[in-house]
């Protein structure tokens, strides 16, 4: 909490107002709070179907969410529909697991089986996950065809990319715009195209915590 008061404070410095001085800083910084509370009880809210809620989760705009299986959800998750509404689905005996420090904004999951989405990820607006190419269609056969859709900590899904069933996307690596992703993606590398392929590698990790 002290950690996430001092980058709040941080932030509001670094905003430039002619004239505000330390008062208008702590202005700022009341009013991004305040914002702040807000969707945390929005995430308190919208979440409630969860069987884990991490701390200091939050929820921006209307979250469509069905829960009727296991949804886990670390901490420190931002859950954002400023965009495009971010919708999740999991489906009965079903588990989807979203890990600490997620930001989705307008993404949309759906879990028939298994969909896991490790630590730091980054997922843009329209960025499609799902586990089974029947979801929406009869339960039973979706389940049937499912398969468990791995994404490895500090991954970048960027707007309109597709991650198809049975795929395991690196440890941070990056899926470009509208990519559809038909097979595992490794490590630190950016895929592009449908079918994805690996267009670049990377040194480093890509920093997945957007400004």
């Amino acid at each position: 909490m002290r950690t996430m008061f001092r980058q709040e404070l941080e932030k509001a410095r670094r905003e430039q107002h002619p004239g505000g001085g330390k008062a208008g800083a702590y202005l700022r910084l009341l009013a991004r709070l305040l914002r702040l509370g807000i969707y945390f009880l929005n995430g308190q809210w919208a979440l409630r179907s969860a069987q884990k809620r991490g701390r200091l989760t939050f929820v921006r705009g209307r979250l469509q969410i069905a829960n009727r299986g296991t949804l886990e959800v670390g901490n420190k998750v931002r859950i954002w529909s400023s965009i495009h509404p971010c919708q999740i689905f999991v489906e009965k005996s079903a588990r989807l697991s979203v890990g600490d420090g997620c930001y989705l904004n307008g993404a949309f999951i759906a879990a028939c089986r298994q969909v896991a989405i490790g630590r730091n990820c980054f997922l843009g607006p329209m960025a499609l996950i799902q586990d089974s190419p029947y979801f929406g269609l009869d339960s039973r056969q979706a389940a049937a065809h499912a398969r468990p859709v791995i994404i490895e900590d500090d991954a970048w899904l960027a707007t309109r990319c597709s991650v198809m069933p049975g795929v395991r996307i690196g440890r941070g690596a990056v899926v470009a715009v509208g990519a559809v992703v038909t097979e595992d993606v490794p490590p630190y590398c950016v895929v592009a195209g449908a079918p994805a392929r690996v267009v670049k590698r990377l040194r480093d990790a890509p920093s997945a915590t957007p400004v």
